[in-house]
């Protein structure tokens, strides 16, 4: 892939990019307090991040739950957040900071006004920005500078004094972002780039995909592909299919529009009703029923169906 790495390095430098258009402005909630906008990646950019997004809460202190998501590279452009995953430590995120794979919901508390510039990373995404396996950072939260060296703790100072004082607009803010990550984009084996494409098809294919299908459509080992499967997408194959169909299950569940059908088809999929609730309340965070509820405002957010329907463009 040095030659795709260098063509996508290229097409940046000499300007040949997508403008950071709006791609949705959704304000369900009250516009005066919390507000996500999402930004159409650069074109260079798009293989490796899902995309981008800019989450504005202006409450002084929010405490909710963030779903199993993928990756993501983190601006915290105002304010502070801690943050817990299941039975770990509570960590503190501020300026640029790594969020590994998600392997199970996070708590986390907000202390505001928090404005977070987020960039999703694909499965390709994570490790060929950071040059690290997606699995030793499932359900970690560290600084940026780990994975990406101290440059992007000086990128960050730059980025949010600009915003602070106007210089900067948000485009202009992702622009320069992108271009220090494309500087820094690894190799990846051809093989493993296709392989990644299988395993995301198969994921999002349907509720409960089929483990052995997986594997047969893998031109390697079965013990081969399940360690890439771990580096890239942070876990096994079965952890991987349960985290997104409970994922799945949260989202028709929080959508009004969902039938009647589509609500039977999902809870089929699971053994039993108790079954449904202790998996989507591990990898949303929330029970079924708490789905609702004026605490899991943010939970729904990161839950809206429309970023839920492949593995590819699923944010959260």
């Amino acid at each position: 892939m040095n030659g795709v790495k260098k063509a996508m390095h290229d097409s940046y430098i000499s300007g040949q990019k997508v403008s950071n258009q709006v791609l949705e402005d959704d304000a369900e909630l009250s516009p005066d307090s919390m507000k996500v906008t999402k930004f159409v990646p650069p074109a260079a950019l798009a293989p490796f991040v899902t995309h981008i997004y800019f989450f504005r809460c202006e409450e002084l202190r929010l405490t909710d739950q963030i779903p199993a998501a993928l990756g993501q590279l983190l601006f915290l452009l105002k304010g502070s957040a801690n943050l817990q995953f299941q039975g770990g430590d509570t960590v503190p995120a501020k300026g640029a900071t790594v969020l590994g794979p998600g392997l199970g919901a996070a708590e986390f508390t907000f202390d505001g006004p928090f404005y977070n510039l987020g960039f999703a990373l694909s499965p390709l995404g994570f490790v060929a920005l950071t040059g690290q396996p997606a699995n030793q950072y499932a359900d970690r939260v560290v600084p940026a500078s780990e994975l990406f060296g101290p440059e992007i703790e000086t990128l960050a100072q730059i980025i949010t004094a600009g915003y602070a004082d106007g210089t900067m607009r948000l485009a202009q803010i992702i622009d320069k972002i992108a271009g220090f990550l494309l500087a820094g984009l690894r190799p990846i084996p051809n093989a493993h780039v296709q392989m990644i494409q299988t395993v995301s098809r198969w994921v999002s294919r349907d509720f409960y995909p089929d483990i052995d299908q997986l594997y047969s459509k893998l031109d390697m080992s079965r013990s081969t592909a399940a360690r890439l499967i771990k580096r890239y997408f942070g876990c096994a194959p079965k952890l991987l299919m349960r985290k997104y169909r409970a994922l799945r299950a949260a989202t028709i569940m929080v959508d009004p529009n969902a039938t009647a059908e589509l609500r039977s088809q999902v809870e089929s999929t699971f053994y039993d009703q108790p079954h449904m609730i202790r998996e989507i309340r591990q990898f949303a965070g929330r029970t079924p029923g708490a789905l609702d509820s004026n605490n899991a405002k943010v939970t729904r957010l990161w839950l809206n169906n429309r970023d839920c329907r492949e593995i590819e463009s699923f944010l959260g």
